[in-house]
């Protein structure tokens, strides 16, 4: 989907505002504001603030994994993006009124890890086991929850567990999901 600067520009002013506000607090005027664009152009492009999330994330994951390189791991990438994003993670994470968020998390990651999948070339051992896997999709949806998972759990504690321990204890569990 080709994003237009309009887009782009509300999208990164909601995660401007973020990094200091819960999304429950978050309004469409403060975003409008942010953005300095009108309510009319927001509403042109997005239902409610919660499309406008769901657009951004889409957005910034698939960033993330095209940015990356496939023989890197998909997990680490995604692990240092969130450890350089605390603020804006605990303050999204907060958010638990939005029951979708978590399934749009959940489907994005997903269809990561199976275009992932695709590549021919890769070292990344959770894409290694998604390749063998007699059931991809589904697969991809486990290791996608699992990691969501480890990714609350580590905000709730405060990110209190090294990077590089959490990396390796996140790449640990899912791959004992799997049947290698």
């Amino acid at each position: 989907m080709r994003v237009t600067r309009t887009v782009r520009d509300f999208q990164n002013a909601l995660l401007t505002l973020l990094k200091t506000n819960s999304f429950d607090h978050l309004t469409v005027d403060q975003i409008c504001n942010e953005a300095l664009l009108h309510r009319s152009s927001f509403y042109r492009y997005f239902n409610d603030k919660y499309d406008l999330l769901e657009q951004t994330l889409d957005s910034q994951i698939s960033q993330i994994a095209d940015n990356g390189d496939p023989e890197e791991d998909v997990i680490k990438q995604f692990v240092l993006y969130i450890d350089g994003h605390k603020d804006m993670i605990r303050h999204l994470a907060s958010s638990n009124s939005h029951s979708s968020l978590y399934t749009e998390m959940l489907q994005i990651f997903s269809q990561v890890l199976l275009d992932r999948r695709t590549q021919s070339k890769t070292t990344d051992t959770v894409i290694l086991s998604l390749k063998k896997a007699k059931n991809p999709e589904m697969t991809a949806y486990v290791f996608s929850g699992a990691i969501i998972g480890a990714f609350y759990w580590w905000q709730k504690n405060n990110y209190n567990v090294p990077t590089e321990e959490f990396i390796n204890f996140a790449k640990q569990s899912v791959l004992s999901l799997s049947n290698n």
